[in-house]
């Protein structure tokens, strides 16, 4: 069934069949479900982004201080690292699956093996004096 308007309305509906008028509401419904997780990931990943600079001052207290690096620390902003990066994906269309709580937490196991550009525990960070 083809469906026309008139040419004063501001809407036009080309062509409305049963099946089309189900695809557009589900596409439309993708959308707003898009948008709505759009704006609450870009909230969470604002107060994360603060959670994430308040432990990298936090560390640097601890390197003035001790000479090293808390591991604690260190592997909890690894993990936020890589939940602001699915994060920052989903936000910018690069993905479309969505970071936690959709997607299990431990991002320790499901990151690379190994990162060259990483540091080990074994390593020393030299503090200039």
């Amino acid at each position: 069934m083809t469906k026309k308007t008139n040419k004063d309305s501001p809407e036009e509906v080309i062509e409305t069949t049963v099946g089309e008028t189900v695809e557009k509401s589900d596409k439309n419904s993708e959308i707003f479900s898009r948008v709505f997780y759009t704006i609450l990931f870009a909230i969470i990943g604002w107060v994360t982004l603060y959670v994430f600079a308040v432990v990298v001052i936090i560390q640097f207290g601890f390197l003035l201080i001790t000479g090293q690096v808390n591991t604690n620390l260190k592997g909890f902003n690894k993990e936020v690292g890589l939940f602001l990066f699915d994060l920052i994906k989903y936000l910018s269309f690069q993905s479309n699956e969505k970071p936690f709580p959709f997607r299990d937490w431990p991002y320790d196991e499901k990151a690379n093996k190994k990162n060259k550009s990483e540091l080990n525990e074994s390593d020393v960070v030299k503090v200039s004096k």
